[in-house]
């Protein structure tokens, strides 16, 4: 996946709108003025939790599952990946849940880290945890630390041989993982073959006895002992294409030995009358057969929005339609990117739940917050804050996209304590201009211009100048999106002269 896909998904799975499933007839679930549903989606707030931009409340007497047990509210945080069951209201952004169900998808420790993952800006890093790769975001991924340490575990402190616990999206059909929310629980001692992990996945080789292996997702080798290995959950057995569950020990970083196998019946019903789901486009054959979140999908008769998308591999969608023998029979399927990043400093008091990011001398940004939507803590911690929090010369990294009335609403608002010397703006190209030597871009209705000091580059690759921008730009015809950086040099905003351009698409 290249970095501009990643970088859409990152934002646009914060939009969430709801993934249901209702069986043939009446729910039980259904309230007065209410409809049954069952939901999957990233927390992105509390105060009740907001799942898929919906508000839940939580029922006295809910049940709540994190990993198996059950718990308390106040063991579910930022990030997680969870299947809430209630009912949602007739006005669509509001509901109750009964159940709220957590299970991480895989933990196990870091073995490797690319430092600059698929973005050499350092902004998004590769671990590898049990042979999958795992792309952790300096910006949507969320922090804890289980281990009592006392310190703020996060982006800058990832180490080898941590042992995390990870919830996120399956972003390929390789099954990478885009982290949503990472949690330290313990650090491995390597060579004790006593550190327990666990990992969901799909059997992709196996060796029956005298070998009893198999093999996940072409990347983990797991041992296992039928005599005493606990399989009593393992309803369909093992074989080429089934899903598992696995506990078990640490062995080295691409094999583990079992102590616990189960079927993953995780996901969506093989039936439904009616059912939504979100997520990136992978397995992409044709428009009859492709996976979204690991389900299967057929769009044939779907009505693609907006009208004359192609899809492929890497676009965000919400698909709707009844299930039939484990396949969405997609009536809709709608493309959402959110592409819109800046890195900037707050000017003036935030109020009305807008804030101001000043841009240069005289360029303002106003970023709308919506608290169906927008995740906001600190970077340092991953600790969630509220929007009265937010003051003037705050610098926040925001993830937004713009809405159908040209609004600017963020999905995700970081906010830094450090000082930062680095204005960042990326958004779709509104126009460019070759003046000689340099070149001029306007993004968001803001212009920038480079002079002999000006870095360019197109994903990832270093352009020789202006002119080879130009040429670049024209070749792409248009609709691409672009960054621009500006070291601030001891000021708040930018001087309108970019010392990076990069276009990314």
């Amino acid at each position: 996946m290249n970095t501009q896909r990643f970088r859409q998904f990152t934002a646009a799975m914060l939009l969430a709108a709801g993934l249901g499933a209702c069986g043939g007839g009446s729910s039980d679930l259904a309230g007065i003025g209410g409809t049954g549903i069952t939901a999957t989606g990233q927390i992105t707030g509390f105060g009740s939790i907001f799942v898929n931009g919906v508000e839940y409340f939580i029922k006295d007497g809910a049940t709540i599952m994190v990993n198996g047990m059950p718990t308390q509210e106040s063991e579910l945080k930022l990030g997680m990946i969870v299947t809430i069951s209630g009912t949602l209201n007739d006005d669509g952004v509001t509901g109750t849940v009964d159940s709220v169900v957590y299970e991480s998808e895989l933990e196990g420790p870091i073995t490797a880290i690319d430092p600059n993952g698929p973005d050499p800006d350092g902004k998004l890093k590769t671990l590898v945890v049990l042979g999958r790769n795992v792309i952790v975001d300096a910006i949507s991924t969320s922090f804890g630390d289980e281990t009592g340490s006392g310190g703020n575990y996060g982006f800058d402190t990832l180490a080898i041989n941590d042992v995390i616990e990870v919830s996120g999206y399956v972003v390929d059909s390789s099954g990478t993982l885009q982290a949503t929310r990472i949690e330290k629980e313990d650090v491995h001692t390597p060579g004790s073959g006593t550190t327990v992990v666990e990992v969901k996945g799909t059997v992709t080789a196996f060796a029956p006895a005298p070998a009893n292996s198999f093999t996940l997702d072409g990347v983990l080798t797991v041992d296992f002992d039928p005599a005493t290995t606990d399989m009593q959950e393992l309803t369909n057995g093992i074989s080429i294409g089934n899903a598992v569950e696995v506990t078990g020990n640490f062995t080295d970083a691409t094999t583990i030995f079992a102590t616990r196998i189960s079927s993953d019946d995780s996901g969506l019903p093989d039936e439904a009358e009616q059912a939504e789901i979100e997520g990136l486009v992978t397995d992409f054959v044709s428009n009859s057969n492709f996976k979204v979140n690991g389900q299967t999908i057929d769009a044939t008769a779907a009505q693609i929005k907006p009208a004359g998308t192609t899809l492929a591999d890497g676009l965000f969608v919400e698909a709707k339609g009844p299930i039939m023998s484990g396949t969405l029979e997609a009536t809709e399927i709608e493309v959402r990117n959110s592409d819109i990043e800046i890195e900037a400093y707050v000017s003036g008091t935030p109020a009305n739940s807008t804030v101001r990011l000043q841009i240069t001398s005289s360029d303002f940004i106003d970023v709308v917050v919506d608290s169906n939507i927008t995740q906001m803590e600190e970077d340092a911690n991953s600790t969630p804050i509220a929007f009265s929090a937010l003051s003037d010369g705050d610098f926040l990294k925001v993830e937004a996209y713009k809405d159908s009335n040209g609004a600017i609403i963020a999905t995700q608002i970081k906010r830094l304590t450090t000082t930062e010397t680095e204005l960042v703006l990326k958004a779709p190209v509104d126009s460019w201009t070759l003046m000689g030597s340099d070149i001029s871009i306007t993004l968001l209705g803001i212009t920038f211009t480079s002079d002999a000091g000006t870095e360019f580059e197109h994903n990832d690759q270093s352009l020789a100048d202006a002119a080879a921008m130009d040429n670049q730009l024209n070749s792409l015809g248009g609709g691409m999106v672009f960054k621009v950086g500006d070291e601030l040099a001891g000021s708040t905003f930018s001087d309108g002269i970019a010392s990076e351009m990069e276009v990314e698409s």
